[in-house]
């Protein structure tokens, strides 16, 4: 009798068998859970995730303090203050080219005692490169005349208009 019964035969009876008792062991404990598997949820296509939707209650509930009110605005009482401030509208922020007017007077302090004119004017052009991508924010005469007149006061050497690296 056994003979009679092929592979393809066997194993299609183990699998609906298996199949059967898995439905059955599953209908028995698990039917709260399938049923809720098996409920057809619309789908909503939000664009944000659900999560972001909850919002979490940290601090609680706001609530008025008794001890606390409005006032309009108009019955506000504001004075002058009594100590000045250091602002004033003349103030403005350092930029590039106070940097570079610094830079140069340390060189040209640092050259006082060193008679090398070549030097001093190889340095200079390299210090007046570095701030090359920042000259669209100087005041570039200004610049340059402030770093001509505190050279001609402090260097051993005198420098000719036409041997100053152009600032422009």
């Amino acid at each position: 009798m056994l003979d009679t019964i092929s592979w393809q035969q066997y194993l299609t009876a183990v699998i609906l068998l298996s199949f059967a008792w898995y439905a059955y062991i599953s209908i028995t404990y698990y039917r709260a859970e399938l049923l809720t598997l098996l409920k057809i949820k619309p789908q909503t296509n939000a664009t944000t995730p659900p999560v972001a939707s909850v919002t979490p209650s940290v601090m609680g509930q706001v609530k008025h303090d008794d001890a606390t009110s409005t006032v309009d605005a108009q019955t506000l009482l504001f004075s002058e203050s009594e100590i000045p401030d250091e602002v004033s509208d003349q103030t403005v922020p350092k930029g590039p080219g106070d940097d570079l007017i610094a830079e140069a007077e340390t060189l040209i302090t640092a050259y006082e005692d060193v008679p090398d004119k070549i030097e001093f004017l190889s340095m200079l052009k390299l210090l007046i490169d570095k701030y090359e991508a920042c000259f669209d924010e100087m005041d570039l005469p200004s610049v340059a005349k402030q770093i001509k007149s505190f050279a001609q006061s402090r260097l051993p050497f005198t420098v000719t208009e036409t041997e100053w690296p152009s600032i422009h």
